[in-house]
């Protein structure tokens, strides 16, 4: 949403964010809670209290909510989640054009499992039966090619763009820390980090390293930092020697290892994963073929191999321009112009 919305704006249209989002569940981690669009909406007051009042999430529209939407809104934008409810009630009740946003899962994971074991079973067949009005809006062209038809067809990419403010910090690294930074949130309460972590720890004990990432129970290891604020998170990436990022996934990746590349961070991924596709597969000094080759360049750069450093660094640019904004806008505008 921090990079979306003032996307949004900046090409003229009046954007509302709803005011309840999901708080009790640690796997839902997309939501965000702004007021700071409001006083540009061209509507009434009383609509707006009434929407700011409303459980997009949890309640289906009410006669007014409808009325309201259909009234003053063009496009509804909903990230395409175990919350299907959002989807559902605008297929049947919304006018105008839907985009179902989609930022990747882990595999095996996919979109149409929500069809199954998300809110609203059915929602694809609702979805699909809106023809050009309904669009699959993937962050990485390969999210729809293992989706059934009923996203395939509707699927168009738009790009997965950084906030501007993490550019703020571009090119700031200095290195000098003594320890690798890993990325693995909600270790003790997901199942699939839990494996990350228990990864993490079989592969690279044997190197100085510090873990990130929001927790939701305590970790009873010296190495899991406590919640960092954002200028903390920025100290740390600025004086890491190298962020190690283990991950295979082939449709998703997070923010951080980017917000790093951009910051001047060395940054370690793995071949095949999303990264390395984006990358275009390139035999770049980042890439790993492996985990031992991952495990020797991390040692490598923990004890302070500069030109190994300054090789990675020359060459990231090439993923990051991939998550730029001017490359999301033109993808948003051909979609919301057509």
């Amino acid at each position: 949403m921090a990079a979306e919305v003032p996307i949004l704006r900046s090409l003229g249209w009046e954007v509302y964010v709803p005011k309840i989002i999901p708080h009790n569940n640690p796997e839902y981690r997309s939501g965000g809670v702004t007021y700071e669009y409001d006083a540009a909406l061209q509507l009434h007051p009383a609509a707006l209290a009434i929407l700011n009042q409303h459980d997009f999430y949890h309640q289906a529209w009410s006669a007014t909510v409808t009325e309201i939407l259909n009234k003053n809104f063009d496009v509804l934008i909903a990230g395409f989640s175990y919350y299907t409810l959002v989807l559902s009630e605008a297929a049947k009740k919304f006018n105008g054009l839907i985009c179902a946003r989609a930022f990747g899962r882990e595999y095996p994971r996919t979109y149409a499992d929500f069809d199954q074991y998300g809110m609203m079973p059915g929602v694809l067949a609702e979805l699909d039966r809106l023809g050009s009005r309904f669009v699959f809006a993937q962050g990485y062209e390969n999210l729809a090619e293992i989706e059934p038809e009923a996203l395939q067809r509707h699927a168009q990419t738009v790009g997965i763009p950084l906030p501007k403010q993490i550019f703020h910090y571009e090119g700031i690294w200095k290195g000098g820390g003594e320890n690798a930074i890993f990325l693995c949130p909600s270790i003790t309460t997901s199942a699939f980090y839990q494996e990350i972590y228990k990864g993490i720890k079989e592969s690279f004990s044997y190197l100085p390293h510090i873990i990130f990432g929001k927790q939701s129970g305590n970790v009873n290891d010296p190495c899991v930092l406590p919640y960092l604020s954002d200028s903390e998170l920025v100290e740390l990436y600025e004086n890491a020697p190298v962020f190690v990022y283990p991950h295979t996934e082939p449709r998703h990746v997070h923010y951080s290892p980017l917000e790093a590349m951009v910051v001047g961070t060395p940054v370690l991924y793995l071949k095949d994963a999303l990264i390395d596709r984006l990358s275009g597969n390139a035999d770049v000094p980042g890439r790993c073929d492996g985990v031992e080759e991952m495990q020797e360049k991390a040692m490598r750069l923990v004890r302070g191999d500069k030109l190994l450093a300054e090789r990675i660094r020359s060459n990231q640019s090439r993923v990051i321009d991939r998550f730029s904004i001017d490359r999301a806008k033109k993808q948003w505008l051909s979609i919301l112009t057509r």
